[in-house]
């Protein structure tokens, strides 16, 4: 663990110690007080948690820069089953910045849908230990399929891929591969590229047995293999269309993880377009990339509708481009997606973001206050009488090989 944590420290650009003393220092700078909750392992995440329950935190705003995944507390990320009940805490008593709670969840778990996607089908899994194989599985695709003949996974696998196959057919594609994403995980280590009658072996004899005892549920999201040229990664903050760039995997050989390919640079990915003769020049690759953005503005609004109508902060959505010209989303990233390397917008402007939000929300709510006031109303309980940002962040310091989270609250100073 130590050797992962000098080798690879941060989950994302948002859990480095960079941005995390960036944001620290942004706050500072608009008179905001700074006290930071160090998270170095689970007995100090629940301790938190707990002290979050017992109101023993002030209401104020809060950033929890760490994200959620199946396994143990690595890499500044915390197991789901122990990161989302604390986070949904917090949101309940604090203007909660970051991450959202809901994108968050949509995205770690891979539950996202969109009709940009390539084709794709998501499997649902619920232990149940009464059940042959200990699993309940379902799926949207087989909803007309009767429950009772839903017990035996490899079944139900089996039909899932059968709908899939039909799907790509429909979009004018061949599956003759089918990638499975597998919820809960990170970096391309639970991506995998399966012959359609391998995947549902693959899952009952490598995926199912190795979820770990406290993971109740897990999605899996099976996707049609598209040829992929090159991929367009497009950064929004506070629903502006910002930065973007090519950063394209390298093509991961059946039977192996995605993180197995290294990815190609920015030059290379868009040679790869021009290869292809869907970019003449570097000014056709400026072309291709306008002619997508009105898909990533619909990628934006679907994020926002799943927010429950709140405009994400900061979003990355990334298109994958086939040898045909097509674009598919490839991922919609949650707010934790690293920003591109083009710095538009930088790390300082999006902790700059992030500490106005909470000033905006404190002075909303201190209207609210005031119009309480006012009409002669018991006022409610302001938590922005004390302007409070937390945040929790995994990265390490110089030559410090644990993890260590903060967790940064601020108040206004008076």
């Amino acid at each position: 663990m130590q050797h992962l944590y000098a080798q690879k420290p941060a989950c994302c650009d948002m859990t480095g110690v960079y941005f995390r003393e960036l944001l620290a220092k942004e706050a500072r700078a608009r008179g905001m007080q700074v006290v930071r909750w160090p998270i170095s392992g689970r007995s100090k995440w629940l301790a938190f948690g707990e002290a979050v329950r017992s109101g023993r935190t002030e209401p104020g705003a809060a950033a929890v820069l760490l994200h959620s995944w199946y396994k143990g507390y690595e890499k500044e990320c915390v197991p789901a089953w122990e990161f989302y009940p604390i986070l949904e805490e917090v949101a309940t008593r604090h203007s909660l910045l970051y991450p959202s709670a809901a994108l968050d969840r949509l995205h770690s778990e891979k539950r996202y849908t969109s009709s940009l996607m390539a084709p794709t089908v998501h499997l649902h899994f619920s232990r149940q230990p009464d059940l042959p194989g200990g699993w309940q599985i379902s799926c949207d695709e087989l909803s007309n399929v009767d429950s009772s003949t839903m017990k035996d996974v490899s079944d139900v696998v089996s039909r899932a891929v059968g709908a899939l196959a039909s799907k790509a057919s429909s979009a004018g594609l061949k599956l003759n591969d089918v990638m499975m994403k597998q919820g809960l995980s990170w970096g391309g280590e639970a991506v995998i590229p399966l012959a359609p009658s391998a995947v549902p072996r693959y899952i009952v004899r490598k995926v199912l047995p190795s979820v770990p005892r406290h993971a109740e549920t897990l999605t899996i999201l099976l996707q049609a293999k598209v040829d992929i040229v090159s991929e367009l990664r497009w950064v929004i903050l506070n629903g502006e269309l910002r930065g973007r760039a090519w950063k394209t995997f390298k093509k991961a050989r059946r039977g192996h993880f995605a993180s197995t390919a290294r990815y190609k640079s920015e030059e290379a990915s868009r040679e790869s377009l021009k290869h292809a003769g869907l970019a003449a020049d570097d000014e056709g690759c400026r072309k291709m990339e306008e002619s997508l953005r009105h898909k990533v503005e619909q990628v934006l609004s679907e994020a926002t509708a799943d927010a429950g109508g709140e405009v994400p902060q900061f979003l990355r959505v990334d298109f994958i481009v086939d040898a045909q010209g097509r674009a598919w989303l490839g991922e919609r990233e949650s707010w934790g997606a690293d920003l591109n390397q083009g710095h538009n917008p930088s790390k300082s402007e999006v902790a700059k973001a992030i500490v106005e939000r909470a000033l905006r929300s404190f002075t909303s709510r201190s209207a609210c206050s005031r119009r309480h006031l006012k009409q002669g109303l018991a006022p409610k309980p302001s938590r922005g009488s004390r302007a409070k940002l937390q945040s929790a962040a995994g990265p390490q310091k110089k030559r410090r090989l644990r993890s260590d989270a903060r967790l940064v609250k601020c108040r206004r100073a008076t």
